[in-house]
């Protein structure tokens, strides 16, 4: 008897390629605004430095977005789970959230120095907000999928809606779609077929 071919999905479809580690491109960021010593000059840089920041931010929720999309997508495939660099990890509950965490603090971070360098309000989108937290909450109830090896292993917050085929479809192309793109953000349009913010 022949083995039969167990179906693989990828972990990460593509997403990782579009985002930083806001953790350690932000500090380094500032470490050159701060290397001048003139206020004006400080001011300038960051002015120009300002809509890379937004979107290193952007990309950062988007990529948020999609991973609790894929998970959503890959419910539905029973198949076995390729390249997650967690699998066999040890959990640690402070270090899972850390990067969300940072990513939150990043934000009133960056309504604060609009503020101070621009003189001009940068407004947090609340639904923002929204996505880090439930992505921190489905990191947690993951376990940062250090025993996610299949899909039936991915668990779903309770909030979410169980979509359609026809749903299931929109969000896989979308995904593929901002992958080409590398707008991550973009996915907020299929967003609510998962889940109303």
């Amino acid at each position: 008897m022949m083995p039969t071919d167990t179906k693989t999905v990828l972990f990460d479809p593509g997403f990782a390629q579009h985002t930083t580690i806001l953790s350690i491109s932000v500090p380094y960021i500032y470490d050159q605004i701060n290397k001048f010593k003139n206020m004006g000059q400080r001011k300038m840089k960051f002015k120009m430095t300002f809509p890379n920041l937004i979107k290193m931010s952007d990309n950062n929720i988007g990529f948020c977005l999609g991973c609790m999309l894929w998970a959503v997508y890959l419910k539905k495939q029973n198949a076995q789970i390729q390249g997650n660099p967690c699998l066999g990890s040890t959990f640690d509950k402070d270090e899972t959230v850390e990067e969300i965490d940072y990513s939150i603090e990043f934000l009133n971070k960056l309504k604060k120095d609009s503020k101070y360098y621009l003189g001009t309000d940068y407004e947090i989108n609340p639904k923002h907000i929204k996505i880090l937290d439930l992505y921190k909450k489905f990191l947690l109830i993951n376990k940062n999928f250090i025993n996610t090896k299949t899909t039936d292993d991915i668990v779903l917050p309770e909030e979410f809606k169980i979509p359609t085929q026809n749903d299931l479809d929109k969000i896989y192309s979308k995904i593929q779609e901002v992958i080409k793109s590398g707008n991550l953000l973009d996915l907020e349009e299929v967003f609510g077929l998962v889940y109303e913010l």
